[in-house]
This record gives structure tokens, sequence and C-alpha cells, in this order.
């Protein structure tokens, strides 16, 4: 079986004061512990940018864009990035 990660949960993850942190974290692990491929996108690599990118008082991370891109390469090696191309819009 197969999950693809919503752009919130890499939010979450990334943010370990956030309310939600324990409950996605125990998620991912919970995935990871029953074998599931966890999987995520391009385009959620692109939200995640920009929602840790921006400033706390307009509802972002505040990261710098080192840290978001930190973040990003820790996600690119614990998840599996799965390919988007035009086709995927037809389907």
């Amino acid at each position: 079986m197969s999950v693809l990660l919503d752009t919130s949960i890499l939010c979450r993850l990334a943010n370990g004061t956030d309310v939600d942190f324990p409950i996605a974290s125990a998620a991912v692990a919970e995935l990871h512990r029953r074998n599931v491929r966890v999987c995520v996108t391009p385009q959620n690599f692109i939200e995640f940018r920009n929602v840790a990118t921006r400033p706390f008082a307009v509802n972002g991370l505040g990261l710098n864009a080192a840290e978001a891109d930190l973040l990003s390469a820790i996600y690119e090696s614990s998840f599996q990035l799965l390919p988007e191309s035009p086709a995927i819009f037809t389907a």
C-alpha cells in the first residue's frame, strides 16, 4: 500500500511546537512501521517551501530558504518522490 502525504503534514512535521505535531509525527512513524510506502510529489515541495519561508505573522513557519531546503532534503530522503507530468492532469 502507498499513501500520499498532504503538504500540511510536512508543515506540521517541520514545527515541533505545532499543536498537531505529535499526531502527524506518530502517524508517519506508524506508516513506516507498517512498511507503507509514504510518498510526496514535487508539488508538495513547492507548497512546503512557500509556507515554510512565509513569516509567522501571515500563517507561515518563518524559516529562511536554507532551513526550508534542509527540511525538504530530509523529506526527500524519508519519503518516496513520485514523478509529475502534464498527463497527471487528465488522469
